[in-house]
C-alpha cells in the first residue's frame, strides 16, 4: 500500500451504525449475488418472479437481521456464561448492536411476507401491536444492558443478559414456527 494511502486509511473514521448498516445490506444481498453469479437459480420463470418481490426482500432482510441478532446475543451470552473470554468493549458493543438491530425488526414484517421458508406465524400480522411491543421490549432490554456495560462494566451488567434472552423468546414463542 502506498504510504499516503496508509495514512489516509488510519485517519478515516467509520460511523459504527453505518458499518452495521453496510454489513446488514451485504448479508441481505448475498442470496441475490449467489443467484446472479451462477448459483442455484430458480428453475422456472415463475419462481424467479416470486423471488423478486417486496415480500421476499422483506423475508431475506429479516432472516439476515435475525441471524445477526442471534450471533450478537450469542456472544453476549457466551461471555456471561463464561464460555467466551470476557472482552468488556466487545460485550458493550454487542449489546448496543442488539439494541440497534432490535429497532429494525418490525421493518422486515411487511404485509403478506409470510412466504415459503419463513418461520413467521400468521399471528405476527393479526396481532401486530403486540408483536411491535415485544420487539420494543427486546430493544429496551438490550439498550439497558449496553448502557450498564458502558457505564459500569461487564460485572455490573452481566445479570441483565437474561432479560435480553427473554426478550428474544418473548417474540419467538408466540410468533415463530418451531424448528424441527
Amino acid at each position: 500500500m502506498l504510504p499516503g494511502l496508509r495514512a489516509l486509511r488510519r485517519t478515516t473514521k467509520v460511523d459504527p451504525m453505518q458499518k452495521l448498516a453496510a454489513i446488514l445490506l451485504g448479508v441481505s444481498l448475498v442470496p441475490f449475488l449467489v443467484v446472479s453469479c451462477g448459483g442455484q437459480a430458480p428453475s422456472t420463470a415463475a419462481q424467479a418472479e416470486a423471488e423478486d418481490t417486496p415480500e421476499m426482500a422483506a423475508y431475506h432482510y429479516r432472516e439476515s437481521l435475525m441471524n445477526t441478532i442471534a450471533y450478537k446475543v450469542g456472544q453476549v451470552r457466551g461471555m456471561e456464561q463464561g464460555e467466551i473470554p470476557v472482552d468488556e468493549a466487545a460485550f458493550a458493543k454487542h449489546a448496543g448492536d442488539v439494541a440497534a438491530l432490535a429497532g429494525m425488526i418490525v421493518e422486515g414484517f411487511i404485509p403478506n411476507s409470510a412466504v415459503e421458508g419463513s418461520a413467521a406465524l400468521p399471528e405476527v400480522w393479526t396481532n401486530m401491536a403486540d408483536f411491535q411491543q415485544k420487539a420494543a421490549d427486546l430493544q429496551t432490554a438490550a439498550q439497558a444492558l449496553a448502557d450498564a456495560a458502558t457505564a459500569n462494566g461487564f460485572e455490573a451488567a452481566k445479570g441483565m443478559v437474561q432479560a435480553v434472552s427473554q426478550g428474544c423468546g418473548g417474540c419467538h414463542r408466540p410468533y415463530r414456527r418451531r424448528q424441527e
